[in-house]
């Protein structure tokens, strides 16, 4: 990916974390960026270097998704954000085994508060945001929580994040549900 290219997915991607309207896979990561705009920035050597970087899409949605404030600059010449980047991989790599942990964790939590168990736990820190992702997904839980969670402020951001952030989520249906399954019956929660 060249530095021009690696530019104009940053905006997407940038774009579709922080604003509400704009869907990456709607407009197929299209933005409207022109060559010679690009060539006149002052960043520009920010894109150049990000650009030699072996996965230049997925450690911008591994860092954007996490925050989308992040500046060029930020992204480049930074430690963090390359940490951030092998942790993000490293769980997708590991989804279901992960996903087996956290479900685990998500059923044995005590019921009745006012968050449900899996947005708590991912609020502490327990549970990934892939984990979260794919709990709501497969339990189409969306609906239920905005209901619930009306006028939560807490679950505004959080739902926007969960939204935008799922359709990048590569896992086999098939198999989570069979995890999901198989821990539902070693709980004895389908008996």
């Amino acid at each position: 990916m060249g530095a021009f290219d690696t530019y104009k997915d940053y905006l997407a991607l940038k774009k579709h974390f922080s604003e509400g309207s704009y869907d990456y896979f709607k407009y197929n990561g299209k933005v409207r960026a022109s060559a010679d705009s690009f060539n006149k920035r002052k960043d520009k050597i920010f894109f150049e270097k990000l650009a030699k970087h072996t996965d230049v899409h997925g450690f911008l949605v591994a860092n954007l998704s996490d925050n989308p404030k992040y500046w060029i600059r930020d992204l480049s010449y930074s430690e963090d954000a390359e940490r951030n980047y092998r942790d993000w991989l490293k769980r997708n790599q590991s989804l279901s085994y992960a996903f087996r942990a956290d479900f685990k964790k998500i059923m044995e939590e005590p019921k009745g508060q006012h968050h449900p168990s899996a947005l708590r736990l991912f609020l502490g820190g327990e549970i990934s945001l892939e984990s979260l992702c794919i709990f709501v997904e497969m339990t189409k839980a969306l609906d239920q929580w905005d209901s619930k969670l009306e006028y939560d402020p807490v679950w505004e951001g959080i739902r926007n994040k969960i939204v935008k952030y799922t359709p990048f989520i590569k896992f086999d249906r098939t198999v989570i549900k069979k995890v999901m399954v198989d821990i539902l019956d070693d709980l004895d929660y389908t008996k």
